[in-house]
């Protein structure tokens, strides 16, 4: 397969839904966020984004989601390394890595991570599709390997006839195509997938999915032009958390060429998560790459897993990492 528009860089770097659109500011609305229901997903360079995010702050988020996304700290702050042992069909040595992260909890690396003990049973989804010759099995396998090393509780699907992308029920490219919105209507929901797997365990069931009937709005990103993250994300609403009932918040991290910088909001809107959340009380935040062709040089948009914005990428104090979470922290109108 092709890497996304721009190649050849594009090959080597991707790897790496209803209501109204409102504008708010963060110190607005403030929500009642229940803490034991935040989780993560990502899709290509989202993928190693909600890895990252995960581990760093793994005390906090109770599951994730990836597709198309390899194993956590694979890049270990080179380009070169993100371009060569981190995409296609490497096969990466995991164990290297899992003692680089005890490492880090032990104050040795570049920032703070949170205990690797919090991952023990955390429930890990992962997705590969046969299709994909931008990221090979044996990578999102090794992701695999990775948590069960701590003890998380991972799910692997490779068996859908798709390509590098998204994976819908209906919306986006055909299911084998690759193309812009880099999602594909396959009659496969992997938000719901991803969803009732990082969320299996909670107070009840997941609703069955809905109809997207709250409301889209826009927030400002604390420290966003620092962390090359466009001035604002997205966050989605359903009615009865904007009424003031405790809800669950989902994040998921967009692959390279998909953001709304490019496609405006056809992620946000298309990728299944939304229904999701109308039914089953949770926000949806979906924060955004601003693309550069300067320094630091990310042309495509993609979320940092190599390094871009400073050694720190994959921490507490990466840029990035810190900018999401002060603004969950905004949204739930302190620390959590």
């Amino acid at each position: 397969m092709r890497g996304l528009p721009i190649a050849p860089l594009a090959a080597l770097l991707l790897a790496a839904c209803g209501g109204n659109t409102d504008s708010v500011a963060t110190g607005g609305p403030v929500y009642d966020i229940d803490p034991a229901r935040l989780s993560v997903s990502g899709v290509s360079a989202g993928a190693y984004m909600a890895t990252q995010f995960h581990v760093a702050h793994s005390e906090l988020v109770r599951g994730a989601g990836m597709v198309a996304g390899g194993p956590w700290g694979c890049a270990r702050d080179s380009l070169n390394r993100a371009l060569g042992e981190c995409v296609k069909e490497s096969v990466p040595d995991v164990e290297p890595l899992a003692a680089m992260a005890r490492e880090w909890t032990a104050g040795s690396g570049p920032g703070p991570i949170d205990a690797l003990d919090n991952l023990a049973g955390s429930p890990v989804w992962l997705f590969r599709a046969p299709g994909d010759d931008a990221m090979g099995l044996p990578l999102t396998e090794a992701a695999g390997a990775f948590y069960e090393r701590f003890g998380a509780s991972v799910t692997l699907v490779s068996d859908v006839d798709t390509v590098h992308g998204f994976p819908t029920l209906d919306t986006g490219a055909a299911c084998d195509s690759f193309e812009p919105p880099y999602l594909n209507a396959c009659n496969y929901d992997a938000a719901g997938e991803i969803l009732r797997t990082v969320h299996a365990g909670d107070d009840r069931d997941l609703a069955p999915r809905g109809s997207a009937a709250g409301t889209l709005t826009t927030i400002d990103v604390p420290g966003a032009a620092d962390a090359s993250l466009l001035e604002t994300a997205y966050l989605y609403v359903p009615e009865p958390c904007a009424s003031g009932e405790r809800c669950g918040l989902h994040v998921f991290f967009h692959g390279c060429q998909m953001s709304s910088e490019l496609l405006d909001d056809a992620v946000v809107r298309g990728a299944g998560f939304n229904e999701w959340a109308d039914s089953n009380r949770l926000l949806v935040l979906y924060p955004q790459v601003k693309g550069s062709r300067l320094a630091p040089m990310n042309p495509m948009g993609c979320f940092d897993w190599w390094g871009y914005t400073g050694s720190a990428y994959a921490t507490h104090e990466g840029a990035q990492i810190g900018a999401i979470k002060a603004l969950i922290d905004s949204l739930a109108g302190g620390s959590l």
